[in-house]
């Protein structure tokens, strides 16, 4: 049975990402607003999903609202005061403007149409205040052939099984996850999760379109500049007019 991203995996999710270190993943985030911003500053975080990050990032800035498109992952935390709102991060439904824009883990690359992701520069753009800031990372071609090599991931997590198959297509560039998840009575449960690994040119073209002056491009999780040899590039942009 075929179901829409994340309506089951988010059932799955914090096994499935057992390794993924949040606590280094948010540092690197706060030293970035360091740069930016102020402690009463108003951050927009897009992409939120569990909102681990956002557990992190609010004990500093207090004045925090997650977004995410599925309302099941943004359901899945046990209990904590993050404001949430369920919404496209390409139509954002809010008025009040920003400091700092943040979205992790690729979410991005979710956007699988150019069309779209001028969209969310421009949605972006006018929600934040003047030199405000928008930071993403993004995962690179060099990622998705990598990742692909490994075999395909198994396991166990509140009573699904489920196994992840990754596949990428050279020439469409789309990175597709493929999970097939099967509850206690037997049902499988398939969800396709598609990502298009844009050039990194495109992400200057759009953004610069839109207005944003680029502050810099890192190899993601350092303060480096992106290179030929970057598995995830981390983008600071900023309002300036």
């Amino acid at each position: 049975m075929k179901v829409k991203p994340y309506e089951k995996v988010s059932a799955i999710f914090d096994d499935l990402m057992k390794k993924l270190d949040y606590e280094s993943w948010s540092n690197y985030i706060l030293e970035i607003a360091d740069d930016y911003i102020q402690d009463r500053a108003r951050v927009l975080e897009l992409g939120a999903g569990n909102c681990k990050i956002a557990e992190y990032i609010t004990a500093r800035y207090k004045n925090y609202f997650a977004t995410d498109i599925s309302l099941s992952m943004l359901k899945s935390p046990k209990k904590n005061n993050i404001k949430k709102i369920c919404c496209d991060m390409t139509e954002l439904p809010l008025k009040v403007k920003f400091d700092f824009i943040f979205s992790n883990f690729d979410g991005v690359n979710y956007i699988l149409k150019q069309k779209n992701l001028s969209r969310l520069f421009n949605e972006v753009f006018c929600l934040l205040k003047r030199n405000g800031v928008f930071t993403f990372d993004v995962s690179l071609e060099t990622n998705s052939l990598k990742f692909v090599i490994s075999k395909s991931v198994e396991g166990r997590s509140n009573g699904y099984s489920f196994r992840r198959v990754s596949k990428y297509n050279k020439r469409s560039r789309i990175h597709s996850n493929h999970f097939y998840i099967t509850d206690e009575s037997g049902i499988e449960f398939k969800e396709v999760h598609k990502e298009n690994i844009y050039k990194i040119d495109t992400y200057f073209r759009l953004a610069e379109k839109a207005g944003f002056y680029t502050e810099a491009c890192y190899d993601c999780f350092t303060f480096n500049d992106v290179n030929q040899k970057s598995e995830r590039a981390q983008f600071v942009m900023r309002k300036i007019n």
